[in-house]
């Protein structure tokens, strides 16, 4: 997945989401007090897409029943990303992007009996894209609290505006997650949840164009294609399954977490994910976690490098995009994060560095229009 434009993709470190979704399901164990800053730099090959991140991070227990998490995070994007189209000599495509966004989440975990009830209110802005999502989670602990249930709900009400124009286009997006979270023994617990969601409004991405090939009606196609906007269909259902298990090993003071995740949505898009982490002491101070995730998906049925129509229009009715990332491709990413901790475990200090690539694999899709990225992040986190 590429890093044109935040609001139109899901970065690969981008957590600023409401808590429920897309996360591993955990039983919910009440963290300690804490404040964490960050900074992540994105760097794409070939001086393509950088984005540089800054992040503060909180969590307070407010009394014995409450406790309240928050993220503030500023992002600058600059840089080159592909249309989606080629050029008559048969060359990629750019477009030139500056945007800052700015976003924050906050969220309260409530707890009641057997019960944590978690609100959540999270909110960012861009230049051409705004989004606002409310959200509300219960978890239930039974069984010892070796089991435990959850289910919540989602909503975000977003707009976004077209390059070069002033009107605004409304964007919806439900989900509804259930999942369960099983401790099988005191070293290790396994995680499932589906999530169903259905996205309606403006769909499109505005820095996205069709490969279009005008049919003239007395000398046939053109030689070469011509770049229109890209149109998706105004809603698209989807359905995500989550499992994963995390072993700890006593001998080598060390976890093992494991995950995979199908999708799929009425775009027609199948798609697997798998990832395994190792979290490893080394002594008292220091924990060093590699990690590698692999993932796959299948095209859109809209999708094509493509199109031919008639008669010739500069904005062709249907749907069609030759956006890359709705083709058949796989994406390789893998890394290392290394925390030290420090003072009676009251300072942790944090660096990363992963690397990420996106192949094709239609054989028709230009090779040059998938990015690869080096991404490095440092931290500090301050823990009473």
């Amino acid at each position: 997945m590429s890093k044109p434009k935040l609001h139109h993709r899901r970065r690969l470190y981008w957590q600023l989401q409401l808590a429920l979704l897309g996360q591993l399901i955990a039983i919910r164990t009440r963290a300690e007090n804490q404040v964490a800053g960050g900074y992540e730099y994105y760097k794409e090959d070939n001086n393509r897409m950088t984005i540089n991140t800054y992040s503060a991070y909180f969590d307070q227990k407010i009394s014995d029943t409450l406790s309240t998490k928050g993220e503030f995070t500023y992002d600058g994007v600059s840089g080159s990303t592909p249309t989606g189209t080629l050029s008559p000599s048969g060359n990629v495509n750019l477009t030139h992007l500056e945007d800052i966004r700015r976003g924050e989440n906050i969220e309260f975990d409530w707890l009641h009996a057997n019960h944590t009830v978690t609100p959540g209110f999270a909110h960012s802005l861009e230049s051409d894209y705004k989004s606002y999502g409310v959200s509300l989670a219960d978890a239930i602990a039974f069984n010892e609290k070796n089991t435990t249930f959850q289910y919540g709900l989602s909503q975000n009400f977003d707009s976004a505006r077209e390059a070069n124009k002033t009107t605004w286009n409304p964007k919806y997006s439900t989900e509804v997650l259930v999942g369960l979270s099983q401790l099988l023994s005191p070293s290790s617990i396994f995680n499932v949840a589906l999530t169903f969601g259905n996205d309606s409004g403006y769909l499109s991405d505005p820095y996205r164009l069709a490969g279009f090939i005008p049919v003239d009606p007395v000398t046939g196609p053109w030689t070469f294609s011509i770049g229109v906007p890209e149109r998706r269909p105004s809603h698209r259902n989807k359905e995500v399954l989550f499992t994963s298990i995390t072993q700890h090993f006593d001998e080598l003071d060390a976890s093992l977490e494991g995950s995979y995740r199908f999708y799929h949505d009425s775009y027609g898009i199948y798609a697997n994910t798998l990832e395994l982490t190792l979290h490893q002491w080394n002594g008292k101070h220091i924990i060093f976690e590699p990690y590698i995730r692999g993932y796959e998906q299948s095209a859109a049925s809209f999708y094509a490098v493509t199109f031919t129509g008639q008669p010739f229009s500069a904005d062709p009715a249907g749907i069609h995009s030759s956006d890359y990332r709705l083709s058949e491709l796989y994406t390789v990413d893998y890394g290392l994060q290394v925390t030290a901790v420090a003072v009676n475990d009251h300072l942790h200090f944090i660096v990363g560095y992963h690397r990420y690539a996106m192949y094709g694999l239609d054989g028709q899709t230009n090779s040059g229009m998938y990015p690869r990225a080096n991404v490095y992040t440092v931290g500090l986190s301050v823990l009473w």
